[in-house]
């Protein structure tokens, strides 16, 4: 253990009050096995010493009641508390590590931990998955076998599924794998989004003349309602997003009204990699019981209720805590949409014989090959077009992406939230999986909303009613928005 002379906190680690207490947080992942190990309680005099640690005072310096804690020596062990010339620097775009199997790096991803051999740390999470044998990938992913099992039990609806679409790629792949390769009855759903582009509007609409066996429902809200409610998160959350929370509460409800047994939304693996891979537990060892997960229904049940009902975070700097917080701040403004929701869930508590769809997903690690190759097969299949000048094949249906990876980027590097940016995970999971090549992904790293404030977000902001003086008082907005540069008072 080296013992710092003048002891500070590592790079990206402060001390924050959980509201029970004082507790320290890293705002990046760290080496596996601590990878879970995000949020560490301490003492209250403990927390005290940390937070004024500078790099001034020298350890003899500080109380020795703290020096000879057992806590205050855990940390010097875990390099938590470190000597001030061995702090990290933060990373730059010209001074960063980058993981040598994956295009994740420190400077998009601040706080993200390598291993000796150049690894990071989300690519050792995914090792691991595969060296202790643990289920990988989604709990309620399903393969062929079990959904045409699903359809050919079903006597009791004109559809064995509904997808939710958009007309991008990954919806457009599921709306073809179901109805004309599985040859299920498919009812597609779609959310008319005003910010869904042009060009995937007119995707779903050649799906339907390419599948004519293929049915749709669609819904709009009112531009009024969309524009209120996108402000509103943008101050609650630092995000406009409303997607893909107002789709489960507009169709859930109608998919159980015609009783199709399973409903699904064009979402890959890789878009899960947090959830499945970094916060699961795994057990090693032969013979060692593992508890049975859920069945389906419990699952679907716990899905809608966190959209639904989601409480208030018990960690409120846990991974979970701002897709928590984002799922009641869009029920909190839009609460009348969730009035059938609501109605169904409380009816299948009671009654088990209530029906109740699944909500299953493909397994695309499998299936997809790989994204280009994906992309080329709905061209072919399904005259599948991408919006002009985009060149990214991560998300290709909203208009306003790179603002929404953008303003999780700012959150993420100015230590808001613990919640890392998505489509940088995401990228770099499609490369560990072999989705994309190394080189496809930097391209698709470079195509992302990180390196400067998108095109589109001075048009959403006016969309919005959000001025400039709202850019440093809207709530949650000043951090998603704040570049760091003159006044800048600093979010830690």
């Amino acid at each position: 253990m080296n013992v710092p002379g003048h002891p500070v906190l590592q790079h990206r680690w402060a001390v924050r009050d959980s509201g029970a207490g004082k507790v320290l947080v890293y705002y990046g992942l760290r080496n596996p096995p601590h990878h879970q190990e995000a949020v560490l309680p301490v003492s209250g005099e403990l927390a005290g010493v940390l937070a004024s640690l500078d790099g001034s005072t020298a350890l003899d310096g500080l109380p020795e009641a703290v020096r000879r804690d057992t806590e205050f020596l855990r940390l010097v062990e875990q390099g938590i508390v470190v000597d001030r010339q061995d702090r990290r620097t933060p990373a730059t775009a010209r001074q960063k590590q980058s993981c040598v199997r994956c295009v994740a790096d420190d400077h998009l991803l601040p706080g993200l931990e390598f291993d000796e051999r150049g690894v990071c740390a989300f690519c050792q999470c995914y090792e691991r998955a595969g060296q202790e044998g643990g289920a990988a990938g989604p709990r309620n992913a399903v393969d062929d076998a079990a959904l045409l099992s699903i359809a050919a039990a079903n006597t009791d609806s004109r559809f064995d599924v509904m997808v939710l679409c958009t007309g991008g790629k990954d919806s457009t792949y599921l709306l073809w794998y179901l109805a004309k390769r599985l040859g299920l009855r498919v009812l597609a759903a779609s959310w008319n989004m005003p910010y869904t582009n042009e060009t995937c509007r007119g995707n779903v609409r050649r799906s339907l003349e390419l599948l004519p066996n293929v049915e749709l429902v669609e819904r709009t809200l009112s531009w009024n309602d969309v524009r209120a409610a996108m402000r509103a998160q943008f101050g609650n959350v630092g995000l406009p997003c409303l997607c893909p929370v107002v789709a489960h509460a507009l169709f859930f409800p109608l998919a159980a009204e015609e009783r199709i047994p399973v409903v699904m939304q064009g979402v890959e693996e890789v878009q899960l990699a947090v959830m499945s891979y970094v916060m699961r537990s795994l057990q090693s060892g032969q013979g060692q019981s593992r508890t049975a997960p859920p069945s389906q229904r419990e699952q679907t049940l716990q899905f809608l209720e966190l959209a639904a009902h989601a409480p208030e975070p018990a960690d409120p700097f846990s991974l979970v805590a701002e897709f928590i917080r984002y799922q009641r701040s869009v029920r909190r403004i839009l609460d009348p949409l969730y009035g059938p929701l609501d109605r169904l869930l409380e009816r299948a508590r009671k009654d088990e014989s209530v029906f109740l769809p699944q909500f299953l997903r493909l397994k695309t690690n499998e299936l997809y090959g790989s994204w280009s190759q994906v992309a080329e097969l709905m061209k072919r299949e399904m005259d599948w077009k991408m919006p002009p000048g985009q060149k990214g094949l991560l998300h290709t249906s909203c208009r306003i992406e790179k603002v929404k990876d953008y303003c999780q980027y700012m959150r993420f590097k100015n230590m808001r939230t613990t919640s890392f940016p998505q489509s940088i995970v995401e990228v770099s999971a499609g490369v560990y999986f072999g989705l994309i090549s190394r080189e496809e992904g930097l391209r698709e790293v470079e195509e992302l909303g990180y390196h400067r404030e998108p095109e589109a977000l001075a048009g959403l902001l006016r969309d919005l009613g959000i001025g400039e003086d709202d850019r440093r008082s809207h709530g949650e907005t000043r951090y998603s928005l704040c570049d760091g540069g003159a006044g800048c008072g600093g979010c830690a």
